[in-house]
């Protein structure tokens, strides 16, 4: 367990434990004599949690990586922003479309608030964490078919 810090950053050496944990895991949740193999409630927590982070990492390597994603979602935001406002332009002057008008103002504060918080998750990855994904992708891969 002392490859699995406390801390929330992946590193490559504790790729591999994280590999090794969750194929037992599964072969035990696949075995005949689950309930006598119980789940240790605060290792396998903090394994799933470091897990969890690994496979959102992955999962933005296998999309492009941090900078790609972070740009797709400010390209996305600024495409559905300017459509947003565009049909706020056409029905500004239209009284019966008020409830329509306050439903597109909510969905434009939702859609930045959505945006900054994918953005801030995505810049939470640190580049030595993304790194260490792609040096491990074949195993992870390997690992996800079995």
């Amino acid at each position: 367990m002392h490859l699995l810090s406390e801390k929330n950053l992946i590193s490559a050496t504790a790729i591999p434990v994280l590999l090794q944990w969750w194929t037992q895991r599964k072969r035990r949740a696949n075995a005949r004599d689950v309930l006598s193999h119980p789940i240790v409630q605060d290792v396998d927590s903090t394994y799933l949690d470091k897990y969890q982070r690994l496979m959102d990492i992955y999962a933005v390597v296998k999309s492009g990586g941090t900078e790609a994603q972070i740009q797709a979602a400010k390209a996305y935001c600024g495409r559905e922003h300017q459509a947003i406002t565009q049909r706020l332009n056409q029905i500004s002057n239209q009284p019966e479309a008020t409830d329509e008008y306050l439903l597109l103002l909510h969905e434009a504060q939702e859609l930045e608030r959505s945006t900054h918080r994918r953005i801030n998750q995505l810049q939470d990855i640190h580049p030595e964490e993304e790194l260490a994904v792609r040096e491990h992708l074949v195993d992870i891969e390997q690992m996800l078919i079995r």
